[in-house]
């Protein structure tokens, strides 16, 4: 049994930002030497995700429009609360409200994804790639790569 992992930075630009990582996830399979087994792509920051889906403009619009519909950004968030709000405080946040971006991971799911590794490659169909979403603002991010199998 292999094991491998990987950590990649990445500087976001902000809002619902979406990077295609998957020639980087590739790359790091194929430097894995797995031959089969799975591979595990997640994000360490709960304003951020990582979700298997296409990379095309127009779907990534309707996406866009969807969350903030769903979770507006002008909507109180008990969250952004200073006169509430005791726990997790750091002062960069009490500039930025971000309550919105914790409630869009939130509805997004698990923080990463998990891909079937094949022959030594990723086991995506045709139109699928491997996005990492910036929920809140313009940030210096990290995702993780750990790759197992034979």
């Amino acid at each position: 049994m292999k094991t491998f992992q990987r950590e990649v930075q990445l500087r976001t630009a902000g809002g619902l930002t979406v990077t295609d990582i998957t020639d980087e996830v590739r790359d790091a399979v194929r430097e894995s030497g797995v031959h089969d087994g799975i591979c595990c792509v997640y994000s360490p920051h709960t304003t951020c995700s990582v979700r298997v889906n296409e990379f095309e403009r127009g779907f990534l619009e309707d996406f866009a429009v969807m969350l903030k519909r769903l979770v507006p950004t002008e909507h109180y968030y008990a969250h952004d609360d200073w006169d509430r709000r005791t726990e997790n405080i750091c002062e960069e946040d009490q500039e930025f409200g971000n309550g919105h971006s914790h409630c869009m991971s939130m509805l997004l799911g698990p923080a990463g994804e998990s891909i079937p590794i094949r022959e030594g490659e990723l086991a995506l169909g045709t139109w699928q790639r491997i996005l990492f979403l910036e929920l809140d603002r313009e940030r210096d991010r990290r995702w993780l790569v750990q790759v197992v199998g034979v």
